[in-house]
């Protein structure tokens, strides 16, 4: 028999308590009449139960029921007659199907299914040590080419672990991947991260339909996106693709869009529920309403990763402390675009991308990128001098107009032999330059194979070939792949990002500055716009020294060896100037990088007096 009585204040939505009642709790304005509706799926009836003042606390109503089948019943709260789905919904039904124009009406589920976490753990990485993938998740396995069994899911992110593993990645971070409506109704718009409040449409084989394929949007925030489930169960789903993760010591990093309208409070509820309910490992935060700096200082985030534009270290950490993990990490464009203007060999951008690199952050770390959702990919970026996002729909009038790009020559697709292979070296250049900074790199999906957007770098609205991931193209740039790979392999082998960044000092018999920067002349680096774009960087390691020529003009750069002591000859480790090179005799006094390129040199050093030069 159901019995219905006053519940308690919290938590919010609907929750089943440990002796089978079931509470479901609303936030109140005055003057307002709120019901609460009761669906039984199997029976296919509903119940309206009116919330009077016996309900009351606060500005909260709390009902308690006893004697409904928790498994059968999906709700939702009526608000002055109008129905709508509770925020706090941690099941939401009703869109489950991707794209479908004819939505159903969107209900609540009660609970949450039971599942089996076998002991999972949190792989607990640094930020400092991170590798960073973003990835959509619809977007990364839709494609035909992926291989995976269920196309655009959860669950073709897990088939595609062992891929994301051997390339080195440690991070996945994905685009929302929370219950949202990707079907905008007539007369609403999707919501461009370029320009927050512009109205914006998309037309679709001659139909007037509006999709935000992207999801920054409010949402439903406690809720796995339904249509990314490979199953019936998308907790599950989503739960699984985590556990998986974690097998393999890789983490879960989830992005989260918060409006204006969305309250601090309720930001930090979301944030908590997907730590403890979803074992996620951070949370890139986007939105101008976040309280960033409180949420960084909580004790219940201190083991997940926080990422925002810009955090104020300060107010986190009192004077001079250290935190024992890093876990903080300033997440904005700086680096791109100086990166993007050194890569293409603009004048005097030398000196502001040497600093980009060697800048990893304090207390708060630093991200640091290429490319993102929302610019061109890696291969667009040395394809389009100019944004090409006509299928948007909006007469190329959406997206950034300001790429920082160039085409190598050519505008587009070409066939041109010199410009392809121009284009091949300049994404390995800007590879190289990415895994060498010491900031924790990200690797947007299917720039280590050469994935295109056909030159569009907004696709908000794109759900087709030109926001999917081809994979034959791995298979076509399997070298770009393998040479990826190498970085990731010669960041993690010798922990460059580790190094703490000392003042460039003079060199002596027995003490070495733990990084170093010459140009023409060893220990000098001309800074200023006289210079073509090219000099040295000398990382000093506990067993090793290991040079970087980098060279981004458009003419062959002869920089100097600094004299060391070193034990044999230096070796080429990486070059991305397409060409075979011998090694360098350790006598030579310089070397010489081709045209935009890189070149990493190797070699033992030699221990003096019986004891290792200490690099200060």
């Amino acid at each position: 028999m159901k019995k219905i009585t006053r519940g308690n204040p919290f938590p919010m939505g609907a929750s089943v308590l440990e002796d089978g009642l079931v509470q479901f709790v609303i936030g109140a304005e005055q003057g307002k009449e709120y019901s609460l509706v009761l669906y039984d799926k199997k029976a296919n009836i509903s119940e309206e139960i009116f919330l009077g003042e016996e309900f009351r606390i606060g500005n909260l109503y709390s009902v308690l029921i006893s004697g409904i089948k928790k498994e059968r019943i999906s709700y939702n709260f009526k608000i002055q007659g109008r129905e709508i789905t509770d925020p706090y919904a941690k099941v939401v039904h009703g869109n489950e199907q991707w794209g479908a124009k004819e939505k159903q009406n969107l209900l609540a589920g009660v609970c949450l299914p039971e599942y089996d976490w076998e002991k999972d753990k949190f792989p607990g990485l640094g930020i400092e040590e991170s590798i960073i993938y973003q990835l959509h998740v619809r977007g990364f396995t839709r494609h035909s080419s992926s291989g995976v069994k269920k196309k655009g899911t959860f669950e073709g992110i897990v088939e595609k672990i062992s891929y994301l593993k051997d390339l080195g990645v440690t991070s996945l971070e994905l685009l929302p991947a929370y219950e949202f409506s990707e079907v905008e109704k007539k007369g609403t718009a999707p919501v461009s991260m370029e320009e927050i409040t512009k109205e914006q449409s998309y037309t679709q084989k001659g139909e007037d339909i509006k999709l935000n394929y992207w999801g920054y949007k409010e949402a439903f925030y406690f809720a796995p996106k339904a249509s990314y489930s490979g199953g019936k169960v998308p907790s599950h789903s989503f739960k699984t693709m985590v556990k998986e993760l974690h097998r393999e010591n890789m983490e879960l990093i989830m992005q989260f869009f918060f409006p204006l309208t969305v309250s601090r409070a309720f930001i930090l509820e979301v944030l908590k529920f997907w730590v403890e309910e979803y074992h996620v490992d951070g949370f890139r935060l986007m939105g101008v309403n976040i309280p960033v700096e409180l949420i960084a200082s909580m004790a219940e985030f201190a083991n997940t990763k926080i990422l925002y534009e810009v955090m104020d270290e300060n107010q986190i950490y009192s004077y001079q402390q250290l935190p024992a993990y890093y876990n903080l990490a300033s997440y904005n464009d700086s680096y791109l675009y100086s990166l993007r203007k050194f890569l293409k060999s603009d004048v005097g951008s030398l000196q502001q991308a040497f600093q980009n690199i060697m800048n990893g952050g304090g207390r708060v770390k630093r991200v640091v990128y290429f490319t993102n959702y929302n610019t061109f990919t890696l291969h667009d970026l040395v394809s389009y001098d100019r944004k090409h996002n006509e299928h948007n729909g909006e007469k190329g009038l959406d997206g950034n107009n300001d790429n920082v790009s160039w085409n190598c020559g050519a505008e587009g697709e070409t066939k041109k032999r010199q410009v392809l292979k121009l284009r091949n070296r300049q994404m390995k250049n800007a590879l190289t330059l990415l895994f060498l900074s010491k900031g924790t790199p990200v690797i947007l999906a299917g720039d280590e194979f050469g994935n295109t957007q056909k030159g569009n770098n907004n696709p908000y609205c794109q759900d087709n070939g030109i926001s999917w991931l081809n994979w034959k193209d791995s298979e076509r740039n399997k070298e770009q792949i393998e040479f990826c790979k190498s970085l990731i392999l010669l960041r993690k082998g010798y922990r460059i990002f580790e190094i703490e960044k000392k003042k460039n000092s003079q060199s002596t018999k027995e003490r070495l500055p733990a990084i170093s920067f010459h140009g023409k002349d060893a220990w000098k680096l001309d800074w200023s716009a006289a210079n073509e774009e090219s000099g040295g960087i000398l990382f000093t390691l506990s067993e090793n020294f290991l040079y970087v020529g980098i060279n981004m003009h458009w003419e062959e750069a002869v920089l100097a060896l600094p004299s060391l002591p070193l034990e044999g000859n230096w070796k080429i480790r990486i070059s991305t100037q397409g060409e075979e090179i011998k090694d360098i005799n350790k006598k030579e006094k310089t070397i010489t990088v081709a045209p935009r390129s890189i070149m990493i040199l190797e070699a033992k050093r030699k221990e003096h007096n019986g004891k290792g030069i200490t690099a200060f």
